[in-house]
């Protein structure tokens, strides 16, 4: 039988990314915790689309044929819907989270307990979701 960590369970989406990012600011200090969320937003918002679009449009330049243009346009569609924006809202959910996480122990100098992480994650895969 497998043994649990307090409160935190891992899965393998986007959004357990926010989780996970969550868990390692909430170990660091304030300033720990926002360059966790800095790193983590410009990854996942910033150089991850970048290369996925700039793997599709090198994809797209090898197609050739009647049917290119269109397959190129829905390559296009799908790569935005299916992997960009999730991707950024992922790293707006981690800059979120760290950015609360960062906030409170600024403020009020204590350990988060995990319930509390598991809530500020929640909340910032909220307004992240609200935001994009």
């Amino acid at each position: 039988m497998r043994k649990r960590r307090n409160g935190h369970r891992g899965s393998d989406s986007l959004g357990s990314l926010v989780n996970d990012s969550a868990f390692i600011a909430a170990r660091f200090g304030p300033i720990g915790a926002l360059i966790t969320g800095a790193v983590g937003f410009a990854v996942f918002y910033a150089l991850l689309p970048i290369a996925l679009i700039t793997w599709t449009d090198a994809n797209t330049a090898k197609l050739n044929g009647p049917a290119a243009t269109a397959f190129a346009t829905l390559l296009d569609q799908v790569m935005w819907q299916r992997f960009i924006e999730p991707c950024q809202w992922t790293g707006t959910g981690i800059l979120l989270a760290c950015w609360v996480i960062a906030a409170w122990k600024f403020l009020f100098g204590g350990n988060l307990l995990p319930g509390d992480i598991n809530m500020t994650s929640w909340a910032a895969k909220l307004v992240a979701r609200l935001l994009l």
